[in-house]
């Protein structure tokens, strides 16, 4: 499992980010992390990455200290999807997925097993019929399917995704949900994939389901089953939504 322990965080001194955070995530679990700009979300996911110089006895992964880890073994645990890639080189679609074998075959020197990874990956996200296409030739949304693909190929079990669904159309953002609900309930034991997300969506974590997290202002305030968790009184009160505005709104009523 992942643990954190009582971590804060500043990026330079007088400006907390985060304050005695602490919160488990074990195999299988999807854990939704909602809360205002500037709550910290995205720099928890950081810290997770081991991409901040964080204090030891912090965060753990499978009861290792991740400051004693190193980048390469980090990257065969977890696996990252960015909020939004655009992409520079017109690779493959297979090629893009192939790059996520890099930390286990160094100087692209892939064998028959990560090819089968990668086609495997895509065939998960139900892109196969696009391997050949070119990476930049594709939508917002089947970009985003891709950095999920590779991701899978990576091998690793914990997916960390920083508002997976942003700039997506509506249709979009549910298909990728869906493909992250049946990649959860598809793997099982001490070694099924956990996905980690941000997001600005109360309906979209109540579509996941899983655990959620709700943080503000560098704290979490509550941690526990989505359904019980992200209720209407606990929203308004986390986004500061004034009464009658909040009876403009219909996501939990509909």
């Amino acid at each position: 499992m992942i643990e954190i322990r009582s971590f804060s965080f500043a990026y330079r001194k007088n400006r907390t980010i985060l304050s005695d955070c602490s919160t488990t995530i074990g195999a299988g679990e999807i854990v939704n992390i909602l809360g205002p700009n500037g709550s910290g979300k995205s720099t928890l996911l950081k810290a997770m990455l081991g991409l901040l110089p964080i204090e030891k006895n912090a965060i753990f992964i499978h009861g290792r200290d991740i400051t004693r880890m190193r980048q390469r073994e980090l990257a065969k645990i977890l696996n990252y999807v960015p909020q939004t890639h655009q992409g520079v080189f017109n690779y493959r679609v297979l090629d893009m997925v192939l790059m996520a074998r890099i930390s286990r075959a160094p100087w692209l020197g892939f064998t028959d097993t990560d090819h089968a990874m990668a086609h495997d990956a895509l065939r998960r996200v139900r892109l196969s019929t696009l391997a050949e296409r070119p990476y930049l030739e594709l939508s917002g949304g089947q970009r985003q399917l891709v950095m999920i693909a590779r991701a899978l190929a990576q091998g690793g079990q914990y997916f960390i995704m920083d508002e997976p669904v942003a700039g997506l159309d509506y249709g979009n953002q549910y298909h990728l949900l869906e493909t992250i609900r049946s990649l959860a309930s598809s793997s099982s034991g001490d070694h099924a994939a956990s996905f980690i997300l941000t997001t600005h969506h109360p309906e979209h974590a109540r579509f996941l389901g899983g655990r959620a997290i709700l943080m503000k202002d560098g704290r979490i305030l509550a941690d526990g089953p989505t359904e019980e968790t992200v209720t209407p009184p606990a929203i308004r009160s986390l986004y500061g939504l004034s009464a009658s505005l909040w009876h403009k709104l219909s996501f939990f009523n509909g």
